[in-house]
Order: structure tokens, then C-alpha cells, then sequence
């Protein structure tokens, strides 16, 4: 049972004019509003009865007695959840948005205020943050009616989202900046070769600025224009080992039933140590459904033709087939898995290869504001025959780990911070393809 509470800040006399349904006593006609008086009320019904309140409107008294409350150090986490419904109510939508994040740093498994958030910060039009806590609840299994209203939410999210920024900022300490071997020799024609120190794996420490950004144009017409951009700069003190790409995707979407199609034009640009890499162009199809609510899905095909600047032997084709699935596990925790396949085609038949990946992996929001995600990835390649310098076909198996950790309760001017370590190893027929990395990222990132 919690202690009484002393309102010797307040009146000692409330004057509430309100119905039967909300305190069960209705003054008679022509009566003066019934007083309650609150000395020896408890804080379990001081909030009952700003509940009341709250769900005739009378914000103001509510408000009164959860300052009260607040001021001291009474209610918990049932305070909050009443303080940011009349912030709601209010529109103060920042706010509500504080409130309930609170709540949930510290217990991220109630439905209803995960809920709120999620509604609140639909308000608000931030549609991304919105979707993923919609895709959280409905992982409580609730009632059908709710399941059907979180439907409507979230494809009232996809069909008005206009535009959407993402920026990352960081630093990241890398076991493997060139992607190389760490071995000492390689065999060439058939005899052993040392490899330069220059050649073999090489540590450091990078700045690191990635973005992306997309925006539908004409999107409350029959054929939305779909337009998006990305990149990234990876900038180390060794300038040789500098790696940057940009790119981009145009293309009318179709509303299909249930779901979404592109058609888009894409481009890439990749400089690597100041000059330049490779270009690419080509185009992709993609599909993404939203199923049940509860469901999310998204396949794509894509082809593209690669120019290398200095390197006519691997100029050629690629054509990937991927898909990709997210679903709530629970109100904390989701999902995720993907697989794909691709083709090369290149001007060396050594080069030309078959690869494919599949991974997956889980996040969950944990006390204190923290989500931690942990995946796994498995990868193999296989050359069509083999590379002329070695005199082997290229087989290889990939293997990735990454754990992360975001701290979704800690934000300066919506930055907020962000661990990320990696570790990777290719397992190779040709000693030059062999490696491993280790790789952390320390970084803040923020969502426009």
C-alpha cells in the first residue's frame, strides 16, 4: 500500500464539478459542486481520480494533481503515463514523446504505452520511429480490432511518406583497412611468392560519414515518382586506403493490392584512395508488402553493368535476386532475416562467379533505454574456372558476426549515440582472398 500523500501545497478542498462517471457522486440540479476532500488519499487514488479526469477533459485538475504528485516523488510510472496523455491531448507532442520513451527505457514490455508512443509519434509524422513500435505492440497479440487499427496506421505511414534523411557520424578502429591477407606469401604460376608488407592487411583508425535520403514526388497521384540517394566516406590518415561511394535510384511506384512496386534507374560511383573505382548503372525492380500487420516483406531483382577504371577484366554484369523479412517477436524484440543470390558476369571467365549470402538476426530494447542486435551472416562464392595468375577456381565461404548497441534515450538535438563491432572471415581456395577483419564503429546518428 503507498503512504498517504501530504497536500499541504494544495487546497485542502478540490472543488471538481463532475459527472457520475467519473467519481460516481453528481451533485443534484441547483446544488454547488460536490467537494472531495484529499488529506488521506492515497497516490494509488489521487491517480485514479486524475484518470477520471483526464477522460472528461478537465486537463487542468488532472494536471494539478500529478504536479502534486511529481513534486513528491509519488505515482511512478502510472504519473508519467497520465502526464503524457494530457500532454497528448494538449498536442504537445514532444513531450508525450519524452513521457513514454521514459517509461519505456525502464520497462519496454507495456503494450499500451508503447502503443501511445507509437501514436504519438504518428502525430508527429515521424513515420519510421512510428512503424517500428506499431510492429513491436502488435506482437502482444492483442485483440483483432487492434491488430486491424495498427494495419491502418502503418499503411497510412506508407502511403504518405514524403521524404526521409538518415545521417551517421563516427569513428572506426579497423584491423583490415584494404581488405586484404594477412599472410605472408601466395603461390603465383605454381611457385611461392612473398607479398610486399604494403600488400598485406593494414590497421586503422577511419572518420566515417554515411546518408541517405529518398523522397516520392506527386505521391497522392496514381503513379508516385519514387527518387532516392546514398553514400558514404570512409577517410583514414593513410589517404591511399580513402573509400567513397554515392548513389541513387529514380522510377515510378504501382500501388498493387496489398503491397508496393518500383521501377527504378540506379547509379553507383565508388572512389577508392582519391581515384576513381568503378562505375555502374542499371536498374531494379521492388516489391514490399506489409502482411496481417504483422509481417513485413520485400523482394527485389536487380541487374547492373560495371565499369572499372583501370581493370577491363572484371568489367562485366551483375543480376541479384534478394529478399528480405522483418517481424516483432515480442513488444521489445524483432526479428530479421534475408538471403540473396547474384550472377557476375565479367570479360575474365576466371572472374565470372555465383554468390549468395543469408543471414539474420534479432534487436530487443532492454532497461535503460539500450537495444542491443546481434546477426549473423553466411556467405558463398564460386568462380566459373580459374584465375590464370593462380591456376585455381576461386571457392569461398564468407562468415560475418556484428553485435550493436543504441542508446535510444540519450540524444543531443536528436543525435543519438551508437556501438558497433564486426568481425568477418573469408575462408578461400586462392591464399590472397583469405582474410579476416575486425571492425568497431562508435557513432551518433539521427533520422530527419
Amino acid at each position: 500500500m503507498l503512504r498517504p500523500i501530504d497536500f499541504s501545497l494544495l487546497p485542502v478542498v478540490l472543488q471538481l464539478s463532475l459527472a457520475t462517471s467519473v467519481l460516481g457522486n453528481e451533485a443534484a440540479p441547483g446544488e454547488p459542486p460536490q467537494s472531495i476532500r484529499l488529506e488521506s488519499l492515497s497516490a494509488d487514488d489521487v491517480l485514479a481520480i486524475a484518470g477520471r479526469l483526464i477522460d472528461v477533459g478537465r486537463h487542468d485538475e488532472a494536471q494539478a494533481l500529478l504536479d502534486r504528485l511529481a513534486a513528491d516523488r509519488a505515482g511512478g510510472v502510472e504519473r508519467d503515463f497520465l502526464d503524457a496523455m494530457i500532454a497528448l491531448a494538449r498536442k504537445d507532442y514532444k513531450r508525450a514523446e519524452a513521457l513514454f520513451r521514459k517509461i519505456l527505457a525502464d520497462d519496454p514490455s507495456l503494450v499500451r504505452v508503447r502503443l501511445e508512443l507509437a501514436r504519438t509519434l504518428f502525430l508527429q509524422q515521424d513515420d519510421e520511429d512510428a512503424d517500428y513500435h506499431f510492429k513491436l505492440a502488435i506482437a502482444a497479440h492483442p485483440p483483432e480490432a487492434v491488430i486491424a487499427n495498427i494495419a491502418r496506421f502503418r499503411e497510412a505511414i506508407r502511403a504518405r511518406r514524403a521524404w526521409r534523411f538518415n545521417l551517421t557520424l563516427g569513428i572506426a578502429p579497423d584491423s583490415n583497412i584494404n581488405s586484404a591477407t594477412a599472410k605472408e606469401q601466395v603461390d603465383v604460376f605454381g611457385l611461392p611468392f612473398e607479398l610486399d608488407p604494403e600488400s598485406r592487411a593494414r590497421s586503422g583508425i577511419g572518420a566515417i560519414v554515411a546518408a541517405d535520403a529518398n523522397v516520392r514526388i506527386r505521391r497522392n497521384t496514381a503513379l508516385p515518382i519514387y527518387l532516392g540517394a546514398y553514400g558514404r566516406l570512409a577517410r583514414y590518415d593513410d589517404h591511399r586506403f580513402n573509400d567513397i561511394y554515392v548513389g541513387g535510384e529514380a522510377g515510378p511506384e504501382f500501388r498493387l493490392e496489398g503491397g508496393r512496386l518500383r521501377v527504378a534507374a540506379t547509379g553507383l560511383q565508388r572512389w577508392y584512395g582519391g581515384r576513381q573505382l568503378v562505375s555502374s548503372l542499371g536498374g531494379k525492380l521492388n516489391y514490399d508488402r506489409i502482411i496481417g500487420g504483422k509481417w513485413a516483406l520485400e523482394v527485389s531483382l536487380a541487374t547492373r553493368h560495371n565499369a572499372y577504371a583501370r581493370r577491363s577484366d572484371v568489367d562485366g554484369w551483375d543480376l541479384e535476386a534478394a529478399l528480405s523479412a522483418n517481424r516483432a517477436l515480442s513488444t521489445s524484440a524483432l526479428a530479421f532475416a534475408y538471403a540473396s543470390v547474384e550472377r557476375s558476369i565479367f570479360n575474365d571467365h576466371g572472374q565470372t562467379s555465383w554468390q549468395s549470402r543469408i543471414g539474420g538476426g534479432v534487436l530487443k530494447e532492454i532497461a535503460w533505454g539500450l537495444r542491443p542486435q546481434i546477426s549473423l551472416e553466411v556467405g558463398r562464392q564460386v568462380n566459373d574456372g580459374p584465375l590464370a595468375p593462380f591456376g585455381r577456381t576461386r571457392r569461398d565461404w564468407r562468415l560475418q558476426a556484428s553485435a550493436s548497441i543504441y542508446k535510444q534515450d540519450w540524444n543531443v538535438s536528436g543525435f543519438a549515440p551508437s556501438l558497433r563491432f564486426s568481425y568477418s572471415r573469408s575462408f578461400s581456395t586462392i591464399a590472397l582472398y583469405d582474410q579476416k577483419r575486425q571492425r568497431a564503429e562508435l557513432g551518433i546518428a539521427k533520422a530527419f
